[in-house]
């Protein structure tokens, strides 16, 4: 379970609140659409959920944010991603090594999954996403819709209990975007948390829960 209570949040002091005393609970199983126009606060959110603010960028941040009724605040970014990963927009930002094998086996690896789990991680995921064929390629040579399946793959091997995923369809084909969607009911089915974060009712058409970011901020 995620527990977010009077979250605030704006970037300086001299901003309005792009989140105004915001409280939300998901729980196991639940998929979240995360719903606003570009700059309304999506990314920001995920952000925040995961510590990247204020860790990495910084705000004005008040509230306190909980998982599995822990307070998480005090964790580093390392001992976080284990249990909360983030998917962010461009694969680019995510993609670090040569090869996509490589890239998939990094997170486990990090954690001391023994050697035969991890090969067996990976041979599901890429079963999972229909992306077989990719798994020896050099990352730099995939589209951009293979880059993003492999960015998520590599966050599903790491296997953690909520996942943020900002703008997941996004320049995706048609053929990607049902491989993502049926990826993420899998996840959700098997207890993960899900967040989607986007503008399109494709979003939140299999959601069970929404948050509209229009409705979490400052009227004036």
């Amino acid at each position: 379970m995620l527990n977010l209570k009077n979250i605030s949040f704006r970037y300086n002091t001299d901003l309005p609140l792009l989140i105004n005393n915001f409280s939300f609970t998901a729980k196991d199983g639940d998929i979240v659409a995360v719903l606003g126009d570009s700059g309304s606060g999506k990314t920001t959110l995920l952000n925040i959920i995961c510590t990247v603010i204020p860790k990495i960028f910084s705000g004005e941040l008040n509230g306190s944010i909980s998982h599995n009724e822990k307070d998480i605040s005090g964790l580093s970014l390392p001992e976080i991603a284990p249990h909360i990963s983030l998917l962010m927009q461009h694969p680019d930002n995510q993609l670090f090594f040569p090869t996509v094998e490589q890239e998939l086996s990094f997170a486990p690896e990090n954690l001391k999954v023994p050697a035969n789990e991890i090969i067996g991680r990976i041979d599901d995921v890429l079963t999972k996403l229909n992306i077989e064929e990719l798994r020896h390629k050099e990352t730099t040579s995939l589209s951009f819709g293979q880059k993003k399946l492999v960015t998520l793959a590599s966050i599903i091997t790491l296997s953690p209990d909520i996942y943020l995923l900002d703008e997941p369809f996004a320049g995706l084909s048609e053929e990607y975007v049902e491989l993502v969607s049926s990826g993420i009911k899998s996840l959700a089915t098997s207890g993960k948390i899900i967040f989607l974060a986007g503008h399109t009712n494709d979003i939140a058409k299999f959601a069970n829960k929404t948050i509209e970011m229009g409705n979490l901020n400052e009227k004036y």
